[in-house]
């Protein structure tokens, strides 16, 4: 059978894509943004693991904060869920901030309770955070197909994600990491 992965993830992959265009139009920031699509995620974070084990195309130190866009394609009037927003103390605020400021509303998680990509970086004790639409009967299955997908919630997904990335890249000093030993927020 197929599994087109609509949501899971080209979802992710196409917001990325757009909010890479986006921002290319613009004045560049003062910090760069680096786009990166990983693969292997489901095989033990393959990808993302060798990205934060190699450093490249920026040292680890110098990496502020990671953004994973997974499964966002089905926002549906619904609040978008961002996992991991305790990694740093300014996280929580900034999702407030450019969910007010686009009009999205958010649910803002402190731990992360998944085993996506941006795990690797908390690992790694770098500030990251997961953003997700909302659970589906189709996850991994043949039925996530394009016709399912909210591309106007989309398109919302990548005005926040901006915010997000813009008030990063221009923030001159470092956040203030709040990630135990074990990757996971501190308490």
């Amino acid at each position: 059978l197929i599994h087109p992965g609509a949501d899971d993830n080209a979802s992710g992959v196409a917001v990325l894509l757009e909010l890479a265009a986006n921002l290319a139009s613009g004045e560049p920031p003062p910090r760069s943004i680096v786009f990166v699509a990983f693969s292997a995620e489901e095989a033990g974070r393959l990808g993302s693991q060798a990205y934060v084990e190699r450093s490249a195309p920026l040292p680890r130190e110098e990496i502020r904060a990671m953004v994973n866009l997974d499964t966002v394609g089905r926002l549906e009037g619904k609040k978008l869920t961002v996992f991991g927003t305790g990694s740093a103390r300014e996280l929580s605020y900034i999702v407030m901030g450019s969910g007010y400021t686009v009009g999205l509303e958010t649910n803002s998680i402190s731990n992360d309770v998944g085993a996506s990509d941006q795990v690797s970086f908390l690992d790694a004790r770098i500030p990251a955070m997961q953003l997700f639409s909302c659970p589906h009967l189709d996850y991994h299955r043949p039925t996530d197909d394009i016709e399912k997908l909210d591309f106007k919630g989309m398109a919302k997904v990548v005005e926040f994600t901006k915010e997000v990335a813009v008030y990063l890249a221009d923030r001159a000093e470092p956040l203030d990491v709040k990630i135990g030993a074990a990757g996971t927020a501190a308490k």
